[in-house]
C-alpha cells in the first residue's frame, strides 16, 4: 500500500513574508550622545600635544612632566570591537532558537531585532566594565579612585545602547 502525506497546513508564505521582513535591516550597538567621543578616545587611543599650560596644571596637580614629554598618550583600550568579537557569536547562537519563532510568526521581527540589539549591547558593557588593560597612569587612577580604565563616573558604559535600522 503506498503512503500518501498530506500537509495540513502550509505556513512557507507566511514564513517567506517573515524573512522578507528581516530583509535589509541591521542592528547596530555603540556609544551614543556625549559620551560617544571619549569612546572613541578609547576605543581608538589617543595623542595629546603637551601644552604650556597643559603642563603647568600637571605640575600643579603634583605630577611634574619632565622636559621632553611633548604628548600625553592615551593607549587604545578597544571595549566595542573587542566586545563585540568575544560575545557575537554566543548572541547569534541565543537568537538562532528564537529566529524559528520569527519565522514562524511566533514573534514579532521588531521583537527579534531589539532582543539581539540588547542582548550584545549588555555583552559589550559588561566586557568594558571587566577590561583592566592598558591600566590607568597613577595619577588618573589616584584622581578616579579605582584602577579600572574605563570606569571613572559610569557615564561611558551606560551609554552603550543599540539601534535597529
Amino acid at each position: 500500500m503506498p503512503c500518501e502525506w498530506k500537509t495540513v497546513k502550509n505556513d512557507f508564505p507566511k514564513m517567506e513574508e517573515a524573512a522578507k521582513g528581516l530583509n535589509g535591516h541591521s542592528v547596530e550597538a555603540g556609544c551614543t550622545g556625549e559620551s560617544a567621543w571619549l569612546a572613541g578616545i578609547h576605543e581608538y587611543g589617543c595623542h595629546i600635544r603637551v601644552t604650556p599650560k597643559m603642563r603647568a596644571w600637571f605640575a600643579h596637580q603634583g605630577y611634574p612632566l619632565k622636559k621632553s614629554t611633548t604628548q600625553i598618550v592615551i593607549p587604545e583600550r578597544s571595549f566595542l570591537r573587542a566586545g563585540f568579537d568575544e560575545y557575537a557569536d554566543g548572541v547569534v547562537e541565543l537568537y538562532e532558537n528564537a529566529l524559528g519563532d520569527t519565522l514562524g510568526g511566533i514573534m514579532p521581527t521588531k521583537l527579534f531585532l531589539q532582543g539581539i540589539g540588547l542582548e550584545l549591547a549588555t555583552k559589550i558593557k559588561t566586557y568594558a566594565r571587566e577590561l583592566s588593560s592598558p591600566p590607568d597612569s597613577a595619577m588618573t587612577a589616584e584622581r578616579k579612585g579605582s584602577s579600572n580604565p574605563l570606569v571613572d563616573t559610569g557615564a561611558m558604559i551606560e551609554s552603550i545602547s543599540y539601534e535597529v535600522k
